[in-house]
Protein backbone atom coordinates (compact mmCIF):
# COMPACT_ATOMS: atom_id res chain seq x y z
CA UNK A 1 0.00 0.00 0.00
CA UNK A 2 1.37 3.42 -0.88
CA UNK A 3 1.95 6.22 1.61
CA UNK A 4 -0.97 8.40 0.43
CA UNK A 5 -3.50 5.61 0.80
CA UNK A 6 -2.22 4.73 4.29
CA UNK A 7 -2.52 8.37 5.31
CA UNK A 8 -6.12 8.58 3.98
CA UNK A 9 -7.07 5.40 5.82
CA UNK A 10 -5.44 6.63 9.04
CA UNK A 11 -7.36 9.93 8.74
CA UNK A 12 -10.62 8.01 8.50
CA UNK A 13 -9.69 5.81 11.47
CA UNK A 14 -8.89 8.93 13.49
CA UNK A 15 -12.22 10.50 12.51
CA UNK A 16 -14.10 7.33 13.46
CA UNK A 17 -12.36 7.06 16.84
CA UNK A 18 -12.93 10.75 17.57
CA UNK A 19 -16.63 10.48 16.75
CA UNK A 20 -17.43 8.13 19.61
CA UNK A 21 -19.96 6.33 17.41
CA UNK A 22 -20.34 2.60 16.93
CA UNK A 23 -18.33 1.35 13.96
CA UNK A 24 -21.40 0.31 11.99
CA UNK A 25 -23.10 3.68 12.49
CA UNK A 26 -20.00 5.66 11.55
CA UNK A 27 -19.30 3.49 8.51
CA UNK A 28 -22.83 3.79 7.21
CA UNK A 29 -22.87 7.55 7.75
CA UNK A 30 -19.58 8.02 5.93
CA UNK A 31 -20.12 5.68 3.00
CA UNK A 32 -17.52 3.15 4.11
CA UNK A 33 -18.05 -0.58 4.39
CA UNK A 34 -17.77 -1.94 7.93
CA UNK A 35 -15.23 -4.48 6.70
CA UNK A 36 -12.95 -1.75 5.39
CA UNK A 37 -13.23 0.22 8.61
CA UNK A 38 -12.48 -2.87 10.70
CA UNK A 39 -9.46 -3.66 8.53
CA UNK A 40 -8.15 -0.10 8.75
CA UNK A 41 -8.51 -0.11 12.54
CA UNK A 42 -6.66 -3.42 12.76
CA UNK A 43 -3.77 -2.13 10.63
CA UNK A 44 -3.65 1.46 11.96
CA UNK A 45 -0.90 0.93 14.55
CA UNK A 46 1.39 -0.81 12.07
CA UNK A 47 0.74 1.80 9.35
CA UNK A 48 1.42 4.64 11.78
CA UNK A 49 4.72 3.03 12.81
CA UNK A 50 5.69 2.51 9.19
CA UNK A 51 4.92 6.14 8.30
CA UNK A 52 6.86 7.33 11.37
CA UNK A 53 9.89 5.32 10.22
CA UNK A 54 9.97 2.94 13.20
CA UNK A 55 12.54 0.21 12.49
CA UNK A 56 11.03 -3.22 11.96
CA UNK A 57 7.56 -1.86 11.23
CA UNK A 58 7.68 -3.21 7.70
CA UNK A 59 9.17 -6.59 8.62
CA UNK A 60 6.60 -9.30 7.95
CA UNK A 61 5.81 -11.79 10.68
CA UNK A 62 7.41 -15.20 10.24
CA UNK A 63 5.06 -17.81 8.85
CA UNK A 64 4.58 -21.18 10.49
CA UNK A 65 6.40 -23.86 8.59
CA UNK A 66 5.81 -27.56 8.71
CA UNK A 67 5.16 -30.06 11.42
CA UNK A 68 6.71 -29.76 14.86
CA UNK A 69 7.16 -33.06 16.65
CA UNK A 70 6.46 -33.28 20.35
CA UNK A 71 8.09 -35.57 22.86
CA UNK A 72 5.49 -37.43 24.85
CA UNK A 73 6.44 -39.00 28.15
CA UNK A 74 6.41 -42.79 28.35
CA UNK A 75 3.06 -44.30 29.17
CA UNK A 76 2.52 -45.45 32.77
CA UNK A 77 2.72 -49.19 33.42
CA UNK A 78 -1.04 -49.78 33.83
CA UNK A 79 -2.34 -48.73 30.41
CA UNK A 80 -4.45 -50.11 27.61
CA UNK A 81 -3.06 -49.80 24.09
CA UNK A 82 -5.63 -48.87 21.44
CA UNK A 83 -4.68 -48.77 17.76
CA UNK A 84 -7.14 -47.68 15.08
CA UNK A 85 -6.43 -47.68 11.36
CA UNK A 86 -8.23 -45.12 9.20
CA UNK A 87 -8.06 -44.60 5.46
CA UNK A 88 -5.01 -42.33 5.47
CA UNK A 89 -3.49 -42.84 8.90
CA UNK A 90 -3.39 -44.58 12.21
CA UNK A 91 -4.26 -43.51 15.73
CA UNK A 92 -2.47 -45.17 18.62
CA UNK A 93 -3.41 -44.41 22.22
CA UNK A 94 -2.15 -45.58 25.58
CA UNK A 95 -5.04 -45.08 27.98
CA UNK A 96 -4.62 -45.40 31.76
CA UNK A 97 -6.60 -48.29 33.21
CA UNK A 98 -7.60 -46.06 36.12
CA UNK A 99 -9.73 -44.06 33.67
CA UNK A 100 -11.60 -46.97 32.10
CA UNK A 101 -14.97 -45.20 32.32
CA UNK A 102 -13.68 -42.28 30.22
CA UNK A 103 -12.21 -44.77 27.74
CA UNK A 104 -15.60 -46.46 27.38
CA UNK A 105 -17.25 -43.09 26.74
CA UNK A 106 -14.60 -42.14 24.19
CA UNK A 107 -14.89 -45.46 22.34
CA UNK A 108 -18.68 -45.15 22.26
CA UNK A 109 -18.41 -41.65 20.73
CA UNK A 110 -15.79 -42.68 18.19
CA UNK A 111 -17.94 -45.64 17.12
CA UNK A 112 -20.88 -43.42 16.20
Amino acid sequence: MDRERMERCLERVAAYRASGLKASVWAQGNGVSIRCLSSWCAHATRWKARLDGVPGATTPRPQASGFVGARVPAAPAATVRIAMQTGAGQVELYWPVTHARELATWLREVGR
